[in-house]
């Protein structure tokens, strides 16, 4: 078993994630890192790190589907025939103790393709739940809450999800050559979505709510704001472009009015005309957020990098 993850600029977080992999479960062998900062510091992370690694320096900054997509065609290069799953992170994912083999177990039981746990904020509150559905509208909300409740409130029984974040995704390798690898053209936000979407069009997706996997993601700064105000504009215009325009995405075709409206209520009244920007270039123009030209939201978030840089 190979993980990969990509990573922008977060040695801290990596530092923790890789430190929390050896205890994950005997099935793990590697990690690939793709940095798309070319930072030393993050090389310096890898080097230190208490596991193997494989590191790889991007040459540019591939995005989040860029950066998996070089890491799993170099996951599948390096270990060769003997790689049976990858397990894809985010780098600012913390693997609980035996999480790796309890997932691959479970996989294993239900003869799914593909596995996802619980995941845990660090306030304590159960979150990022992937798509259940066998599970209710009400329910389904009913999961988000902390720890000690979702053990008691969520199904005893086996769910299978049809979509999952990226934050901890365990795969089998045929899953991968049937449904392919990561897109680099979705820049953030939404790759996860298209990939998981593929994966359980080809086979089955079993969610393991026993197994937990921490996300700690960095504080947001002045600066980040406004970044992520472009990252969660890029997640409308891939959302569209994934329900309108690809053939797996009639899953989450219903689900585009409740992400616009989301957006509208998150940033204001301010931000319509953005939201009709991106509905409009990810389900008439079919363009994921990686893709276009002239004032994209990728190249205004490549401007207000370059900015915070001269200043």
């Amino acid at each position: 078993m190979v993980a990969v993850t990509a990573t922008y600029r977060r040695p801290k977080e990596l530092a923790r994630l890789l430190e929390s992999l050896p205890a994950s479960g005997k099935s793990f062998q590697l990690i690939v890192v793709v940095d798309n900062s070319a930072d030393e510091a993050i090389k310096r992370v890898v080097d230190a790190a208490p596991c193997r690694t494989h590191y790889v320096r991007a040459e540019s900054n591939l995005g989040c589907g860029g950066g998996l997509r070089l890491a799993e065609e170099t996951a599948m290069e390096v270990a060769g025939a003997e790689l049976t799953h990858l397990l894809i992170l985010d780098d600012d994912a913390v693997l609980s103790p035996g999480a790796l083999d309890r997932l691959v177990g479970a996989m294993s039981t239900a003869d799914a393709t593909a596995a996802y746990p619980a995941v845990m904020s660090e306030s304590g509150l159960v979150g990022w739940t992937p798509g259940l559905p066998e599970i209710s509208r009400r329910d389904y909300h009913r999961l988000n809450v902390p720890l000690a409740l979702f053990r008691e409130r969520c199904p005893r029984t086996t769910l299978y999800f049809t979509w999952a974040p990226g934050i901890c995704l365990l795969v089998s390798r045929a899953a991968i050559v049937a449904a392919g690898y990561h897109r680099d053209d979705f820049w953030i936000r939404g790759e996860d979505l298209d990939f998981s979407l593929r994966i359980t069009s080809a086979g089955r997706g079993v969610f393991v709510p026993e197994v937990l996997v921490e996300h700690l993601p960095p504080p947001m700064t002045s600066v980040g704001s406004q970044g992520e105000y472009l990252k969660h504009c890029a997640m409308l215009q891939n959302v569209a472009y994934i329900g309108c325009r690809l053939p797996h995405g009639h899953v989450i075709r219903k689900t585009i009015p409740g992400n616009t409206l989301r957006f509208l209520r998150t940033w204001g009244a301010k931000s319509l005309g953005d939201a009709l920007r991106a509905l409009w270039r990810g389900a008439v123009q079919s363009h994921p957020a990686g893709k276009g030209e002239g004032d994209t939201f990728l190249q205004r978030s490549a401007n207000l990098h370059s900015t915070k840089n001269v200043k």
